[in-house]
């Protein structure tokens, strides 16, 4: 299982930067202030190009024409050396859901983190934005859960599409949630060289769908961002938007939820 993850590895890296992606953020935030944090990744589009990159024989041999799986954070943190305990305490009870089917051009990742309090939910939000183990770093230690990849050490945080979520400064606490651009990191995600080939891409007219859903227990009171959606019982706030847009106008995707 671990290898097969390797192959899809390259793959998913070039498919970030095409913009066939669509990622969803869900907060859900209990009346206790416990919940649960999630991410889903719809890569599905991904599949005509990944049997460009390998033909269907091939994938078939490796195992990767069907896949439905549910691995245990805990047995891939536990083994990165870089993130220090405290954070590995926040990540080792989520789990990662994988669904792959060639013939029914399907591909989808499903992150699930529950928390005990607002506070850990903070924690939680910073320790996936931070590079410690985003995408990138993920696919390398399902690979190798050692820490090395071709005797080369893959510990440390990477360029990676949750980097952008580092930028921002997350705020949570009983009766608020807030993002906001933190001038300071952004200047040096923009410095990285590796974000050339990201920002080259916005300049083509990529989209890559990112939609926040904020589930709250009690109704909104005020919500600062023009992109945000209420529902009908104003306890779920919906915020979508085309990631690439980020180069341009960093400071529109933040906000501030206040119920």
């Amino acid at each position: 299982m671990m290898k097969i993850i390797n192959y899809l590895l390259p793959v998913v890296l070039a498919f970030s930067l095409t913009g066939c992606l669509d990622i969803y953020e869900t907060i859900e935030v209990k009346p206790n202030g416990s919940g649960q944090f999630s991410m889903d990744m719809d890569m599905s589009q991904m599949v005509d190009l990944m049997q460009t990159y390998m033909s269907k024989e091939d994938l078939a041999k490796k195992g990767m024409d069907k896949m439905d799986t549910t691995i245990r954070m805990r047995d891939i943190v536990d083994t990165v050396q870089s993130i220090p305990l405290d954070k590995r305490k926040i990540l080792d009870p989520g789990t990662l859901h994988i669904q792959l089917d060639m013939d029914a051009k399907l591909f989808k990742t499903h992150m699930l983190f529950p928390y005990s309090s607002q506070a850990d939910l903070q924690k939680l939000y910073s320790v996936m934005s931070d590079g410690s183990l985003g995408t990138a770093q993920l696919f390398k230690k399902m690979d190798s859960p050692s820490g090395t990849e071709n005797n080369v050490q893959t510990d440390g945080p990477s360029p990676d599409l949750n980097q952008f979520n580092g930028v921002y400064d997350f705020t949570s606490r009983d009766g608020v949630i807030e993002k906001r651009l933190n001038a300071e990191r952004w200047k040096a995600l923009q410095d990285n060289p590796q974000m050339a080939q990201m920002r080259q891409a916005s300049t083509m007219g990529v989209e890559i769908s990112y939609t926040t859903i904020i589930k709250l227990p009690r109704p909104v009171k005020k919500v600062d961002t023009p992109l945000a959606k209420l529902s009908d019982d104003k306890k779920t706030v919906t915020i979508k938007y085309n990631l690439m847009d980020i180069f341009d106008h960093p400071d529109q995707f933040g906000y501030k939820v206040e119920y």
